[in-house]
């Protein structure tokens, strides 16, 4: 028989299984308990609000605990991605010659662009490149494609990006943390942004509500190396600290609405 747990005491189990095994799954704990998706995902908003953990998409970590690499089978999200993607497409300009990183928010990016014939987009991108190339002029990197990762990387990635230098680029990270670190999961992905920073006359960098405050394990640069920021974070410390940084920050109205309150 499936044990009956108050919320009270439902919530301290969710922090005995973090301390436990330092993350959990909205999925795992829905099943666990019993109750629905939106039960736990409501547990997790209060349990964040008391500093108690550290919510991600689709679970919660500890807050001392890194980010774990996600492979992008199992990104999901589409529809919360969705907005900051056609944020991105709106920066893109008559003429622009366009980096896009490999991610499934720069593949929404992607997905999302109109004909542009002028535009040519550079791109490690394994997804959606026929498509893509009835809209704008595409130039694919090649190199060794990373098979949970899905994009390529590594020594023909970089010897082709060398010969470009960029109106705009476009990156992901999965963690920016408290110091203003951003950062990344794999050190091809670092090798990668590291190449591609001082190449680019604009850095756009898309960062999702839970990525802030949140730290990956490698070190990609301090945010204020990126020109734009384009975020659905409601926080408005986060807001602050990007207008006080000189970074041009970019979101959804209604979040920017809040965020300015």
């Amino acid at each position: 028989m499936t044990a009956t747990y108050f919320i009270e005491e439902r919530r301290q189990r969710i922090l005995e299984l973090l301390q436990a095994q330092e993350r959990v799954t909205v999925k795992q704990l829905s099943t666990l308990f019993t109750v629905t998706e939106d039960a736990i995902r409501k547990d997790l908003r209060y349990l964040e609000s008391l500093k108690q953990l550290k919510r991600t998409y689709g679970g919660a970590v500890l807050p001392s605990a890194l980010s774990a690499f996600v492979p992008y089978a199992d990104r999901g999200g589409a529809e919360r991605k969705l907005p900051l993607a056609r944020l991105a497409v709106q920066l893109i300009e008559p003429g622009d010659l366009v980096f896009a990183e490999s991610s499934s928010y720069t593949a929404l990016l992607l997905q999302e662009m109109p004909l542009l014939p002028d535009v040519t987009v550079v791109t490690n991108s394994v997804h959606g490149l026929a498509e893509l190339s009835r809209k704008v002029k595409v130039i694919h990197l090649g190199g060794t494609v990373h098979a949970q990762d899905e994009g390529c990387y590594g020594f023909h990635t970089l010897a082709a990006l060398s010969h470009y230098n960029f109106d705009k680029c476009f990156m992901r990270t999965s963690g920016v943390s408290a110091d203003g670190m951003v950062t990344t999961s794999l050190p091809e992905t670092l090798e990668l942004k590291r190449a591609v920073l001082p190449l680019a006359k604009q850095a756009i960098l898309l960062v999702a509500e839970e990525q802030w405050n949140c730290k990956d394990r490698y070190n990609v640069g301090d945010l204020d190396e990126w020109n734009t920021v384009i975020t659905d974070t409601k926080d408005p410390q986060v807001w602050t600290r990007l207008r006080q940084q000189g970074i041009h920050a970019v979101g959804p109205e209604s979040v920017v609405d809040l965020a300015n309150q």
